[in-house]
């Protein structure tokens, strides 16, 4: 019997809570359902499991998803920001864009001729406490004359001054706050600011001291601009309106621009307008008399041009800001939102709208997957897919080649808004990709099937959903269910695509939990063997923390029989917090779990495991190429691996800090025999 996309009763819960370990932040607790208990079997050896031991043969570090490595102490370093929620452009071309939310509070970036700046903003005193980002998390930015402004989310307007504009890597020193009110947008020229608040209001202040001059009772202002002759154009609702300083409504409305985003005004005196409709273009609107269009910059369509969802330099998509500098080069800022688990893109084009720059990140509590068609060279994410080539130098191996998300035709995708903070799995099954993302705290998989061949779109098509966390995708695209109403272990075959390309599921076949487990937290079946990996708590060593893999792993052969064997078992390493890993993977000869918490100084550990007996054969961690850092681990299904066709392990693991996905590349040696995990120091 065949079921057309099951969808069980059970809590999907999205946290935007991750691991702030750059800042000193603790976790946050989330309790878990209790489970029933079953009879345990005991262990009989404590594994002190936090030693660090260099496996045999040799790794080094790499990444994907983010332009820069992130290298730098708290507060400093390069990395291309986790969202944009607005952004401006100067006359020499600097951008400066504004965030709710940036990990490691990296809120407001300025970035120029491809880089970007190492010292982060930050304000001092009670500016720096109401908001996230030491102060600077913001709804809006503006510059003029050597001042930066930031509307921050508790309210205020933050004031710094720049030692040497345009230089991204001078000075820039807080100067102190005014209490505006919560900002919806700021513009600022020729020695004063226009503040549209949130109230209603749209504040004129003086650049210098702050000082208010005046409010115009304007509501519902999403955008603002301010041109030569110091005349205000507001996005308002679905028009574009021009108003005086005074608040008169002046000639020039520009009429049903909806999807509109943000306006800005270029060296030359014309009105850009983000257009993030359908056309996903740039407008240039003369504004001298009436206003005309002159000129689109992007292709009709964006990412609908040509074939959808590939990336091109000329094709826009979730279009945040836009500015021109002097010289005619154009600058766009792109991403799905606001919403910090999005694709991040700021691009720079010149007159001819050729490509200039481009800067990126693409992952925050997201975990990447390797296509297993390609041998480590295609790679996945929950809105992406990136070329990668494991011989190239750290960071420079990989490129973003599609975005498989188009919230234009598929408006209600699970993965717009915040929802897309999660791992990925793709399966290739008879003949189509299918696409599994599963929340940073479990809860069961969204489907996606992709468009006809050569899009790369994908769409939402079904969805399995139920409680906990031990939730898998095996080779052959089955789904596998370890915490379930009647307590056994589910899985989900696939059966076919219907007609209408709907994938398909056979009632789930219910195994027993093995009496050694008190708890289920992880069920990974590996076709080619028959085996499953358990992971979970026992009598002897219960639960500590939410969401982690547990404190013993399991491995049962010919599963599917009647009557699987036990393996082995083994006590799960333990980080510098005494808690079990928070993931793990299987590819070729090994296990790979990774740790939360660092262990012994090192963030991140990962544990390699032989699978053939369960023996440790050593631990990996960041190397010097991304400063020896990473976020702690948060989320469920943060590692996977994959064995290339030249022996060589790819290991990717989640690294939220600063906006990227960490790669092992590990080539093992033949002295790998082993350590015996029980008992192990």
């Amino acid at each position: 019997m065949t079921t057309s996309a099951p969808i069980i009763d059970g809590g999907y819960m999205h946290n935007r809570r991750t691991f702030l370990k750059l800042l000193g932040l603790g976790a946050i607790s989330i309790p878990v359902a209790e489970l029933a208990l079953h009879s345990g079997k005991l262990i009989s050896q404590a594994y002190a499991g936090s030693a660090l031991v260099t496996p045999p043969g040799h790794y080094f570090t790499s990444w994907i998803g983010n332009s820069f490595a992130g290298k730098g102490s708290n507060g400093q370093g390069r990395w291309v920001q986790d969202e944009i929620v607005a952004m401006t452009v100067t006359g020499d071309g600097t951008l400066l864009t504004a965030s709710l939310w940036d990990e490691a509070g990296r809120c407001t970036g300025l970035y120029k001729d491809g880089d970007t700046n190492q010292q982060c903003l930050m304000a001092e005193g009670e500016g720096k406490a109401n908001a996230w980002g030491w102060g600077t998390a913001g709804t809006s930015v503006a510059a003029v004359d050597g001042w930066i402004f930031i509307s921050n989310t508790a309210g205020h307007l933050l004031q710094f001054r720049w030692t040497e504009p345009g230089n991204i890597q001078s000075a820039i020193h807080y100067q102190g706050y005014e209490t505006t009110g919560l900002v919806t947008a700021m513009a600022a020229r020729s020695g004063f600011l226009a503040i549209a608040g949130k109230d209603g209001k749209i504040q004129i202040r003086q650049v210098q001291d702050m000082r208010l001059e005046r409010e115009l009772p304007i509501p519902g202002v999403r955008g603002i601009a301010i041109n030569a002759q110091n005349t205000l154009w507001i996005l308002q609702g679905s028009n574009i309106r021009h108003v005086g300083l005074d608040g008169q409504m002046l000639p020039g409305t520009i009429p049903h621009m909806d999807q509109t985003t943000a306006l800005s005004i270029s060296p030359d005196n014309s009105l850009l307008v983000c257009d993030n409709g359908p056309r996903q273009q740039i407008l240039q609107y003369n504004i001298d008399a009436a206003p005309r269009l002159v000129a689109r910059y992007g292709l009709e369509g964006g990412l609908r041009a040509g074939t959808p969802g590939e990336m091109a330099p000329d094709k826009f998509f979730a279009l945040r800001g836009t500015g021109m500098d002097t010289q005619g080069n154009l600058y766009v800022g792109m991403c799905f939102g606001p919403n910090p688990n999005s694709p991040v893109v700021i691009r720079s084009l010149d007159r001819h709208s050729k490509p200039r720059w481009e800067l990126s990140k693409y992952a925050w509590v997201t975990a990447f997957c390797f296509d297993p068609l390609h041998d480590g060279t295609v790679v996945y994410g929950p809105e992406s897919i990136f070329s990668y080539d494991p011989a190239k130098a750290p960071g420079t191996g990989w490129k973003a080649t599609a975005i498989t998300l188009d919230p234009i035709r598929y408006p209600h995708d699970p993965r717009i808004m915040g929802k897309n903070a999660c791992s990925t799995e793709i399966r290739h099954i008879q003949g189509k990709r299918l696409l599994y993302t599963m929340g940073q705290v479990g809860g069961g998989y969204d489907l996606y099937a992709f468009e006809a061949s050569p899009s790369q779109i994908a769409y939402p098509v079904a969805a399995v959903k139920g409680d906990g966390f031990a939730w898998n995708v095996d080779a052959r695209g089955g789904i596998w269910r370890g915490q379930t109403p009647d307590q056994h272990i589910w899985h989900y075959a696939f059966a076919s695509w219907s007609d209408a390309g709907i994938p398909q599921f056979k009632e789930p076949v219910r195994y027993p939990i093995p009496s050694l487990f008190t708890r289920v937290t992880r069920a990974h079946y590996d076709s080619a063997s028959d085996s499953l990996y358990i992971g979970g708590y026992t009598n002897e060593k219960p639960k500590k923390s939410w969401g982690l893999i547990g404190a013993v792993i399991a491995r049962y052969d010919q599963w599917t029989n009647a009557h699987p064997q036990l393996r082995w078992a083994i006590n799960t390493p333990l980080d510098g917090h005494d808690l079990p890993p928070k993931a793990f993977d299987i590819a070729g000869d090994y296990l790979f779990t990774v740790a939360v918490f660092p262990t012994h100084g090192k963030d991140a550990v990962v544990t390699i495991f032989r699978l053939e007996d369960g023996k440790k054969v050593g631990t990996i961690s960041p190397g010097q190429s991304v400063g020896s850092q990473s976020g702690w681990i948060d989320m469920i299904h943060a590692i996977h691996a994959l064995r290339r066709k030249n022996g060589q392990y790819l290991i990717m693991v989640e690294e939220d800090a600063r906006g990227k996905n960490l790669v092992y590349q590990w080539t093992p040696s033949k002295a790998d025999t082993g350590v015996s995990s029980l008992g192990d120091t």
